[in-house]
């Protein structure tokens, strides 16, 4: 018999334009995909979550991360674009020149697994602490154990990095494209910035790119290289931050996809989010996050970011007033955008009958959602990780009741700590705890 599992009577916000919304409705799973989307379902045989009182979605999509900062977290909540670049990458005590092998692998679990508790089910993972073969083998260990469905975006390190000076991006994507067979969850990429021999090699090798587009000068090069016939659909642009209007068109014209960080931007004071320059050229756009060690992750805090972030700066007159968001249009740009922008959204992003089975069911009988008049609107702007009860990646539960299965939490936050402090140690680096961060 298939493996039947049924999500019965919940409010089932499936981002498909076709089926829309049920106030009541189900949705059926069977061997990992989304069998039904309906009301009053038959399924014989299926076991059965009963979803009252629950708000059904798509898992989130979070279209641009560093997860092996995880063990750094808040380390730069006060720092500024420079600080984080200087202290992190540059000089033979950065942060980031300290990491082993080891300190990738848990912190590429342990972000996983904080995705996974908030409703992230999939996530770009933009990887650039790959010094050695070693130390990208460990994050994709680190992911695979983890059970997320992820696009890792094989990156170089940036800054000075003598200590490992044989090593270069991006040599060793083919043994990574050879070794990693058919990897289920896991899918390859190329990352970078805008960079003419990488996006060759993207398309020789037919990969996706993710690439970081900081200023306007880097958009001055994509119009260049779209005169090069370099620019397509397979590419996703990182901030794209104060980019000229012609920028812009480019990206348009070539059908390219777009990553707004709105948190980790603006806290970093790194120039004004770029969510309203994509709506107004009409190029898909998602939600990423960049790095825990800046700004939280958890895709509540990014949608309520984004919102105010648009809202906050609409004009009321002329003829060029932008729409306002709204929450349904935030949600949609959370889940399925991110999906088009991770280059999965034939697999991943609505509920749709045929693609794989990433949903989460949100808890509406709490105090900070009920009663739910506006359904998007407490997703949105009253919900926060407290409400994920329930999180499905390709159809397997990996949470329930509020807990991550088969995960010994306080062990990973007892591995992340140390990981933590043996980079600061190793680094010389101000050690800002108040107090200590084992458990026990």
């Amino acid at each position: 018999m298939a493996d039947l599992l049924l999500l019965r009577g919940g409010v089932v916000l499936t981002m498909d334009p076709d089926i829309g919304d049920l106030a009541i409705g189900d949705v059926l799973i069977e061997d990992g995909r989304i069998a039904a989307v309906g009301q009053n379902l038959v399924a014989t045989g299926a076991d059965t979550v009963d979803c009252s009182g629950k708000i059904v979605i798509p898992g989130f999509v979070n279209s641009h991360h560093h997860m092996f900062q995880t063990a750094l977290r808040s380390y730069w909540s006060d720092g500024l674009e420079l600080d984080y670049f200087m202290q992190s990458r540059f000089g033979s005590e950065a942060l980031f020149h300290q990491y082993s092998p080891d300190d990738v692998y848990w912190g590429e679990l342990g972000g996983a697994l904080e995705n996974l508790a908030a409703g992230t089910t999939t996530v770009v993972d933009t990887s650039q602490c790959s010094y050695t073969p070693e130390h990208t083998d460990a994050a994709l260990d680190g992911i695979r154990r983890s059970g997320i469905r992820c696009v890792f975006s094989y990156s170089p390190v940036f800054g000075d990095h003598e200590a490992h000076p044989a090593y270069a991006h991006p040599e060793d994507i083919g043994r990574i494209v050879d070794a990693a067979g058919d990897s289920g969850l896991v899918s390859l990429a190329l990352g970078y910035h805008v960079d003419e021999d990488l996006f060759r090699l993207a398309r020789d090798l037919d990969l996706p790119v993710f690439a970081h587009v900081n200023d306007a000068n880097w958009g001055r090069v994509l119009e260049e290289f779209e005169s090069d016939g370099l620019l397509g659909p397979l590419i996703t642009y990182i901030h794209c931050l104060d980019l000229a209007d012609s920028s812009w068109k480019a990206i348009a014209r070539t059908g390219g996809k777009v990553s707004v960080s709105s948190i980790a931007e603006q806290t970093l004071a790194m120039g004004h989010p770029a969510l309203q320059a994509a709506l107004s050229h009409g190029v898909p756009v998602s939600f990423g996050t960049d790095a825990v060690s800046i700004a939280p992750v958890d895709f509540f805090s990014q949608m309520r970011a984004a919102f105010c972030l648009q809202r906050g700066a609409i004009r009321t007159s002329g003829e060029s007033t932008p729409l306002p968001l709204s929450t349904r249009e935030t949600l949609r740009i959370a889940t399925l955008g991110g999906a088009q922008a991770a280059h999965l959204d034939h697999l991943v992003g609505s509920l749709t009958p045929g693609k794989r089975a990433d949903v989460v069911v949100l808890n509406a009988r709490a105090l900070n959602a009920g009663p739910v008049l506006n359904a998007p609107g407490a997703v949105v702007h009253m919900m926060d990780t407290s409400n994920v009860e329930t999180v499905l990646v390709d159809g397997r539960i990996v949470k329930s009741d509020g807990r991550l299965i088969d995960v010994d939490t306080d062990h990973v936050l007892d591995k992340l700590a140390a990981s933590a402090e043996g980079l600061l140690s190793r680094s010389g680096a101000r050690n800002i705890f108040l107090t200590s961060c084992r458990h026990g």
